[in-house]
């Protein structure tokens, strides 16, 4: 029994660990921010709060990037106005390998882009900016009770239900559900010894440790947890149903729980659904106000426009759906600002295209 405990205790402790130098301050900044919106709107209403503070925080983190997003469209329309003069400096050097006529060459090219103010770096800085982020909260809901303290304090009152269980529940119990995490964290060898952080956490009623381990929990595992509360253990069932009720309402959206990754089954897969389908839709879009001129390019744009939002599917099935909701409600915002830009901004796009009061102007001057 303690080789089972001290086996798989370093492969849970070290996978819940926060990430990195770089993305953890990111993560732990996101999920105080997420704490205090979902401070704030759970006591307005507790229902669905945790999915009403990830698209408010979505409109927060996007609204500074409008500007940057409109010169990422603006890059786009130049980049075809300048399309016919690149391609003749191109036919005019050819695939030379000279040092000194591709410098030439570039240079030209340079030129041209600063004719039409073309500045392709300013327009990567809006997914410069998404990433990190979108990453960083793949670790706060991957791990919302070490970043989110209202998290933190749920499951540490349902880490405690099951502490106050004893040693005795947790070897008829929990050994079992401890061989599942084999399958779960993958491969792992219960062969060994180790540090005694998963032991400790039974032994030694460590809160924090079991917080780690009920993060890996199933639903089947908590269905056995719930199963096995029975006879001289009936007394504890309230108490544990109720402190898992409460962490639920908390990852509850709709129906959904957030925290936990989406997978394939329903419902959690309408989470991909609906964030490869907004991404479909988002760069449909931009193509279809900015077409393609050259054959290739078309045919890159056709398959950037499957490619990539399926890739970002498959990250969100892996992903707890929370990160899901926050990709999709960003692919909304995105398809909403880029309407509201295309129908009343035109001239933001095109120099050429006449701005809604200047049309005026030219009503009244008839």
């Amino acid at each position: 029994m303690d080789a089972l405990f001290q086996s798989i205790s370093t492969v849970l402790i070290n996978i819940q660990d926060p990430p990195g130098v770089i993305i953890g301050p990111i993560s732990f900044v996101f999920g105080h921010i997420i704490n205090f919106i979902y401070a704030g709107i759970s006591a307005i209403t507790p229902v669905n709060a945790l999915g009403i503070s990830i698209i408010i925080m979505t409109i927060l983190v996007r609204t500074p990037l409008i500007p940057n997003q409109i010169k990422m469209l603006q890059t786009s329309k130049k980049s075809q106005l300048a399309k016919p003069e690149m391609d003749k400096i191109r036919e005019k050097y050819g695939n030379t390998k000279d040092p000194e006529l591709r410098r030439k060459m570039q240079a030209e090219i340079q030129a041209v882009n600063q004719k039409y103010g073309i500045n392709m770096l300013a327009s990567c800085l809006p997914m410069l900016v998404s990433m990190p982020i979108f990453i960083a909260l793949f670790s706060v809901f991957g791990r919302a009770f070490l970043f989110i303290p209202s998290f933190t304090d749920a499951y540490s009152a349902l880490s405690q239900t099951l502490i106050d269980l004893g040693v005795q529940w947790h070897q008829d119990v929990l050994a079992g559900i401890l061989r599942d995490f084999n399958n779960i964290v993958g491969n792992t060898s219960f062969s060994g010894a180790g540090p005694s952080g998963v032991e400790g956490a039974f032994y030694s009623m460590d809160v924090g440790d079991m917080n780690r381990v009920i993060h890996l929990f199933t639903p089947e595992h908590w269905q056995t947890v719930f199963d096995s509360l029975t006879g001289e253990y009936a007394s504890h069932l309230p108490i544990v149903q109720g402190a898992y009720d409460a962490r639920q309402s908390m990852q509850s959206f709709f129906g959904l729980d957030l925290v936990t990754p989406s997978g394939w089954a329903w419902p959690g897969i309408i989470i991909p659904i609906l964030s490869t389908g907004t991404m479909v839709y988002s760069t449909w879009q931009n193509q279809k106000m900015n077409p393609a001129t050259d054959p290739q390019q078309k045919m890159m744009q056709r398959m950037m426009m499957f490619v990539m939002p399926l890739m970002f599917g498959w990250f969100t099935v892996q992903a707890a759906s929370a990160v899901g909701l926050y990709w999709t409600a960003g692919n909304v915002f995105l398809i909403a600002q880029n309407l509201i830009v295309f129908k009343f901004f035109p001239h933001k796009l095109d120099p050429k295209a006449p701005s809604k009061d200047k049309k005026a102007k030219d009503r009244d001057r008839r």
